[in-house]
């Protein structure tokens, strides 16, 4: 293996230049870019085709499934599979990034953008460490396919397409998430409720016309914009800035701008939910339509602030991955309709009727129609599987630390491939900035996860 650790030390300025422009490509979903040839938009299209190209370059067999998926193999024989992803959550607000996050800027050590970690830069790694095996003149005894998903943060709609058509590795591990190994991810639920709110201002009061907040369900919301028709800025002011909101004159009204902090889902208390903030102020204020004031006053209720559905009635919890959360992600009031989402994490061994029931429970007890958009079952590998203990030895054997497996609340492609657990790519003590500003990698982590990987697909490959 000495040769192989070489070739990638040898190889990582060339690594770091392909990842720079990988990063540089603009891979957010929008359904408003979509078309027949681009089911995902042009700019997810062109991640998969500048990845292909780079494994292409190496000597790669690749393949591009629609301009949903993608793949890049050698060697031969039985099938191992690396389950990553190439699109991106949106940027949220450039002005709390160091630097913009499409440049790729190199400062401290550090390569600063969206996906550095989630998951462009451990993407590359992977193909970086299979290079380095393959170039030492190892015999490879199975096919190692990079799977590359263009749709992993918008529905897994691409994954599925793979499975449609394509070959399923015997086993497989996803660099999307964390070190050591993580084998357990909890169950999900996602959710819109809604109602409409029809009905007519009251006499001197202002009118709550438009809601717009958060940009996906699996982000904790960065902000709210409220704008109340007929306002004036002072009792709004008043209301409003003590949450660190902006009020401003606009047209012939008031925007209120709630600012949050966003956070990945799975970790909803890590950030500042602006959702919440926003609900906790109306009590204070008076605006009409009493209809839309009303279902706000029940949205709060049902709700209350909170990160583990103790309101809604689903709280629970279990000593492998924890307690249940709950992130409202978005809401809009739009053309006499109020709605939300929410995004629902539960542990491995919790029951997903149980919280299906209790979400249908609490929409039906404020009147409130509900539409579940997904439902997946938590994923469970035993920590004494072959997978799990032959990725632990590979761990160690590069950092000299023997950890142990644990479970997390991010979902990954591994719950929709047979015998699949995440390895990395962040580091125990790391900062997890995945769906956050100022999302970055350390370049000695970089380093390190690819010599990571390289020992644990020579392992799968009998060296």
């Amino acid at each position: 293996m000495d040769k192989v650790h070489g070739l990638i030390d040898s190889d990582f300025d060339a690594q770091v230049k392909d990842l720079t422009g990988l990063l540089r490509i603009r891979s957010v979903f929008e359904e408003s870019l979509r078309t027949d040839g681009h089911p995902f938009g042009p700019a997810i299209t062109a991640a998969l085709d500048n990845f292909l190209e780079i494994a292409a370059r190496m000597g790669f067999r690749t393949k591009n499934i629609d301009n949903m998926a993608g793949y890049a193999e050698i060697g031969e024989g039985p099938l191992f599979g690396v389950l990553a992803h190439l699109d991106v959550v949106p940027e949220g607000k450039p002005d709390l990034w160091r630097f913009p996050p499409y440049d790729a800027v190199i400062s401290d050590g550090k390569l600063y953008g969206r996906g550095t970690n989630d998951d462009k830069g451990p993407a590359v790694s992977a193909l970086y460490a299979l290079k380095a095996l393959r170039d030492s003149g190892a015999k490879l005894n199975r096919r190692f396919r990079v799977i590359a998903g263009l749709d992993e943060e918008s529905g897994f709609r691409c994954i599925k397409r793979y499975k449609e058509t394509e070959e399923i590795p015997e086993a497989s591990f996803s660099p999307d998430a964390s070190f050591p190994v993580v084998n357990g991810e909890k169950g999900t639920v996602r959710f819109t409720m809604s109602k409409a709110v029809g009905g007519h201002s009251v006499r001197g009061l202002p009118e709550l016309t438009s809601i717009k907040g958060g940009t996906r369900v699996n982000v904790v919301p960065d902000e709210v914009r409220a704008f109340f028709k007929g306002a004036g800025a002072g009792n709004l002011e008043r209301v409003f800035l003590p949450a660190g909101a902006s009020v401003t004159n606009e047209g012939a009204g008031v925007l209120v701008v709630v600012n949050g902090v966003a956070a990945h889902a799975m970790e909803p208390w890590k950030g500042e939910n602006a959702i919440y903030k926003f609900l906790s102020r109306i009590d204070g204020l008076d605006f009409g339509p009493a209809a839309v004031h009303a279902e706000l006053l029940k949205l709060r209720g049902l709700f209350n602030g909170e990160t583990t559905g103790e309101s809604l009635g689903i709280a629970c919890r279990d000593d492998i991955s924890g307690p249940l959360s709950c992130n409202l992600a978005i809401i809009s009031l739009d053309e006499g309709r109020l709605s939300v989402k929410c995004d629902i994490r539960y542990p491995v061994t919790g029951d997903g009727q149980f919280v299906l029931d209790g979400i249908s429970a609490a929409a039906e007890s404020i009147g409130w129609t509900i539409d579940v958009s997904e439902s997946k079952k938590p994923l469970y590998v035993p920590p004494d599987s072959e997978l799990v203990k032959t990725l632990l030895d590979a761990y160690e054997a590069v950092t000299g630390e023997r950890g142990e497996p644990f479970s997390i609340g991010g979902g990954t492609y591994c719950r929709a491939m047979p015998n699949a657990v995440s390895f990395g790519g962040l580091f125990p003590g790391e900062e997890e900035l995945a769906h956050q500003a100022n999302e970055y990698v350390s370049l000695s982590s970089l380093r390190k996860m690819t010599h990571v990987y390289a020992e644990a697909l020579a392992r799968f490959n009998g060296n």
